[in-house]
């Protein structure tokens, strides 16, 4: 919860040796603390799983067939071992490595390289807590838990959050300058950055707030630097306006947005998918970006280099649309992600033309512009939010506006058709499904899950997860629909506003499943969404010939 003083704490850890971008579902093992985490917690634990409790808890344990219950003195043994409670959540890790079969050396290593720095009493006393855990699971519970884990290289993996791995993108895209302003959930973003930019000779400023921010970006990225800002909700809808002036002056920009829970401050600790519209949309007029969304913490780091890439190519600014859950959780990824990294930059200096006969917003067939920075000898021009010609000078006849605006939009167009974008799409499931799925964000783990659940009870599916979620890359896009009957659309929003794309860019229907909790799907309910949907195709099932969404798409457009 977003609260000054600490209350209720969870953290939710799920492992296996298979890749994994789903938190689950049910807890197998439900570790509780006290009352309230028993109370908050136990309804998530699964039929035959286990609960392991603080004994000094004094309040009924709820009882249920085919639980299991381990009652451990957590309170007692952090007061015995180190006089105090701060290294209780400790013997709790003693007692979990026993139970799931975990080398202590390599615990032991792990507690070393967490407290060594912060003095050898805080150490010893971490230590001896982990010892005491260990001691007592080895003494009281003789049966080893079903869920042992196999030990894995310790070599290889880079353990990382979602803002680490945007922020570290960002490095590895050369970014020179970061502006900011601190917002949960993408203050991580900035405090990496903080640390980090200075070191490599980039720049760094934290402003007084978002608009400040967006400002700063507009002027550095104008000079042909490539500047970035992450803000959250809040943050982006303060930004619409100079996110206009990226758009009209044509200056390359990345805009992170880590969404949360809104309208307004809203449910700032909390996940949710109900920005996209504003990063469509969000600006007065009309003024064409593109938006990049990862599914997994792998991705934040990779798109991160694509959106500096798309912003510069296509110089326009272009906005990476996180989530809460993406953003904030743990994952491990392959520790070569730096090695064979190649990025695109603009020189700056691809004008083919010599000075004098130079236009800054020149018309060309895809609407891209020779971009020369500012400051190069002779290639003087204007840059201005005021509507303007091919020379920057501004002018207001509408047949100027007319072509401008065509010009700038023409730019989305060229990339819709790119197909050096088409690898922004992954595909999943059996190819022959005539139930499908589109999804974007932290959602596709979720659906991926339910998707091989479904498949395993003789329902087939094929999903289209957009990593570009604006434009459309149709060649992606218009093949899936056409192979189709029912689309289902899952989204963390109330309105579904994927779906809402969908529909008004290919005029399909949709079905959609919105969730509006501030937390992620459950692959269950993206299942039984699949079940209820297959079981009505069923019925529905004609005795000829079988219509497509390709088929209505027709019929709508006539």
């Amino acid at each position: 919860p977003a609260e000054i003083k600490g209350g209720a704490c969870m953290m939710q850890l799920r492992v296996s040796e298979k890749p994994i971008h789903h938190p689950g579902d049910a807890a197998d093992i439900l570790v509780a603390l006290n009352e309230e985490a028993v109370r908050n917690n136990f309804e998530n634990l699964r039929e035959g799983g286990t609960l392991i409790y603080d004994s000094a808890i004094e309040a009924p344990i709820p009882q249920r067939q085919g639980t299991s219950y381990l009652a451990v003195p957590f309170h007692a043994l952090s007061l015995e071992t180190v006089g105090n409670l701060s290294s209780k959540n400790i013997v709790v890790l003693g007692v979990l490595a026993r139970m799931l079969g975990l080398p202590p050396d390599q615990i032991q290593g792990l507690l070393e390289g967490k407290f060594k720095k912060r003095g050898a009493a805080i150490l010893e006393n971490n230590q001896k807590a982990l010892e005491a855990g260990l001691r007592y699971a080895a003494e009281h519970f003789q049966s080893a838990s079903e869920h042992r884990l196999s030990p894995t290289p310790q070599t290889g993996k880079l353990l990382m959050t979602g803002n680490e791995a945007a922020a570290l993108g960002a490095l590895a895209a050369g970014v020179d300058c970061f502006f900011g302003y601190p917002i949960t959930p993408s203050s991580e973003i900035m405090e990496y950055l903080a640390r980090n930019l200075p070191r490599i000779g980039g720049r760094f400023l934290q402003t007084e707030d978002e608009i400040s921010a967006i400002a700063g970006v507009c002027g550095a990225a104008w000079t042909g630097k490539r500047a970035m800002t992450a803000t959250s909700g809040p943050g982006l809808s303060l930004m619409s306006e100079i996110v206009g002036l990226l758009s009209m002056a044509e200056v390359p920009a990345v805009i992170v947005d880590s969404q949360r829970g809104g309208p307004s401050t809203g449910l700032p600790t909390k996940t949710e998918q109900s920005d996209l519209l504003l990063a469509v949309y969000g600006s007065h007029g009309e003024a064409p970006r593109i938006v990049l969304a990862p599914t997994t913490v792998r991705e934040s780091f990779d798109l991160m280099i694509v959106a500096f890439e798309l912003a510069e190519k296509y110089q326009m600014p272009v906005i990476v649309l996180m989530d809460q859950t993406i953003s904030s959780r743990l994952e491990t990824v392959d520790a070569d992600l730096l090695s064979g990294i190649s990025v695109m930059r603009t020189s700056g200096q691809n004008s083919d033309v010599p000075p004098e006969r130079y236009q800054r917003f020149q018309l060309t067939d895809t609407g891209i512009s020779p971009r020369v920075f500012p400051g190069t000898p002779g290639f003087e021009h204007i840059s201005t939010g005021l509507e303007h010609d091919e020379t920057g000078a501004p002018e207001y006849d509408e047949r100027t506006h007319t072509i401008l605006s065509a010009k700038r939009h023409k730019k989305l167009a060229s990339l819709a058709e790119d197909p050096t974008v088409a690898h922004l799409s992954s595909h999943f499931g059996e190819e022959g499904a005539a139930l499908g799925i589109a999804c974007w964000g932290s959602t596709a783990g979720a659906v991926e899950e339910a998707v091989a659940l479904a498949s395993q009870r003789g329902i087939p599916v094929k999903v289209l997860v957009p990593k570009l979620l604006h434009p459309f890359v149709h060649s992606e896009w218009k093949p899936f629909l056409g192979s189709i009957e029912k689309l289902l659309v899952p989204e963390m929003n109330f309105t579904g506003q994927l779906a809402t794309l969908v529909r008004s860019t290919y005029g399909v229907p949709t079905i959609r499943l919105n969730k509006l909790k501030g937390v992620p799907f459950h692959s269950q309910e993206i299942l039984e969404m699949i079940e209820r949907e297959a079981a009505q195709m069923e019925k529905e099932k004609p005795s000829s010939s079988v219509e497509t969404l390709a088929d209505t798409e027709v019929k709508m457009t006539r």
